[in-house]
């Protein structure tokens, strides 16, 4: 049979491994913004990067959930939307390259780099626009709320009544109820 709208590589992995293969590669190349791994896996986790980029392009709500699905660490989620998207506003794909490199000594697997078309120099981070700076002055500092493992801690949480609810005491074991001597036993 032919391999007919099967596209993907399935990189020697079952289901469940690769695609955490994958989610770790791409929060990877979003983080450090390249990477150095084999062509196989560069070029598949390329094919899901730029997907991901195009997508936080749009910077809606909406996007930031859908790359949510691939994306679960918010450190990289934060990075894509925040910095790698809006260098990218203006162009129409091929965010990403993948430079060949020698083959791996040991097993001898062509290895390449995977990294963003622009990169951030190094050093430098992002700096906030004249407005943004206002509008960070112009907020007051919200007031902060207790943590979570203090309010668990007080029997609240996120289920049950609210913050007022008091902890609930043990449920009593009931008693076994013993039997007369001469029951039971034949």
């Amino acid at each position: 049979m032919s391999r007919h709208l099967n596209a993907g590589r399935k990189l020697g992995r079952n289901t469940g491994h690769r695609k955490a293969l994958l989610r770790n590669l791409i929060r990877s190349v979003i983080l450090s913004e390249s990477i150095r791994t084999t062509t196989a896996k560069a070029k598949e986790t390329r094919r899901v990067v730029e997907k991901l980029v195009t997508k936080a392009r749009v910077g809606t709500l909406a996007a930031r959930r859908l790359v949510h699905r691939t994306v679960r660490d918010q450190a990289a989620l934060a990075k894509l939307f925040d910095t790698i998207a809006p260098r990218f506003k203006e162009r129409p794909g091929g965010y990403t390259r993948v430079i060949h490199l020698q083959n791996r000594p040991g097993d001898n697997a062509p290895m390449a780099i995977l990294e963003f078309v622009e990169r951030t120099p190094k050093g430098e981070e992002p700096k906030e626009s004249g407005e943004e700076k206002k509008k960070a002055a112009g907020k007051k500092p919200a007031e902060k709320k207790p943590a979570k493992k203090a309010k668990a801690a007080e029997g609240g949480g996120d289920q049950g009544a609210g913050e007022t609810a008091e902890k609930k005491p043990a449920k009593q074991k009931k008693a076994k109820k013993e039997k007369p001597e001469g029951e039971g036993e034949k």
